[in-house]
């Protein structure tokens, strides 16, 4: 007997898209390979905060959740280990621990991604805030004019 069920397709097609219509057309091939400046970024902020890295090991562990070693870190920012990533949650809690953005931005920046400090997030909401009241500022004025 058939694990097939008849009829399951209810006449259902896969439409396949023009490969010049898809938002990554005009992109290089490897355009957006990050793994050396994530490594980059990685080193220079272990550097700039002035945490040890025993300290930073721990902290990870507790917010990731897993055992996270020394030698896991320095096989991060090796030059010689190519083959060691960084994961992507681990980015996030490193960004938090180390407070600074600059290893998502350097995994993200290729794509156009901005990376926000949750200190600058005011100064975006502000300026967001800006935009709109001028948009509105505008319209006010053309609807006046049509007043008059």
């Amino acid at each position: 007997m058939s694990k097939r069920q008849e009829g399951a397709d209810k006449g259902l097609v896969q439409l396949t898209l023009p490969l010049s219509s898809l938002p990554t057309a005009g992109m290089r091939a490897g355009a957006l390979r990050t793994h050396e400046a994530v490594k980059e970024a990685l080193t220079a902020a272990l550097a700039r905060s002035g945490l040890d890295r025993e300290y930073v090991t721990s902290e990870l562990s507790r917010l990731v959740g897993e055992n996270v070693s020394i030698h896991t870190i320095n096989n991060w920012t090796s030059g010689a280990k190519n083959d060691r990533r960084l994961p992507l949650e681990y980015a996030a809690a490193l960004a938090v621990i180390l407070d600074d953005t600059t290893i998502l931005e350097a995994a993200l920046g290729g794509a156009g991604f901005m990376v926000l400090h949750p200190r600058d997030v005011p100064v975006f909401e502000l300026g967001r805030l800006t935009v709109e009241e001028r948009k509105h500022g505008r319209r006010k004025r053309e609807v006046w004019g049509r007043i008059r």
